[in-house]
């Protein structure tokens, strides 16, 4: 994409935004959940547990989807985030994540931390980011019980 029109940079702007406000909202449901899940473990009632958060974006341009070899329906990203954890730093919440050049239109967009993974940790163009329709964060919770048979009797 060889030039950001007003309309570009404003959907660029709004869909940090909209990022900025579900990572807030995972955030706080994560840390809820994560509380859930170490009481759980402490009394016994699981042995232990995975937690994972996943980003995903897709599109329904066919010319999209095309482009990126998908199926529609299929995510044209996916990430695991990280982020959703009570030892997470809080800059991962607050830093501008935007690392583009000082001269590129967008530098002035202070990222989000999501943004900044699917524009720079991802081989999406621009192009595409523009045409990302859903975002989703998935909240992967695997409960895990486990006996040992030499310890079984």
């Amino acid at each position: 994409m060889e030039q950001f029109t007003e309309e570009h940079i404003y959907k660029i702007k709004h869909l940090n935004d909209l990022l900025r406000k579900e990572e807030q909202r995972v955030r706080s449901f994560s840390l809820k959940t994560l509380g859930t899940l170490r009481e759980l473990k402490s009394m016994g009632i699981i042995d232990d547990y995975n937690f994972d958060t996943v980003l995903e974006a897709y599109s329904e341009n066919e010319e999209c989807n095309k482009r990126n070899k998908l199926e529609e329906g299929e995510p044209i990203y996916q990430d695991y985030l990280g982020i959703f954890r009570e030892e997470t730093d809080e800059c991962f919440f607050t830093d501008d994540w935007n690392e583009l050049p000082t001269e590129h239109p967008l530098r002035h967009i202070p990222f989000c931390y999501s943004m900044h993974c699917i524009y720079s940790h991802s081989e999406l163009t621009w192009e595409n980011i523009l045409q990302i329709d859903t975002v989703w964060m998935d909240v992967k919770v695997d409960y895990q019980f486990m006996f040992n048979m030499k310890k079984a009797h």
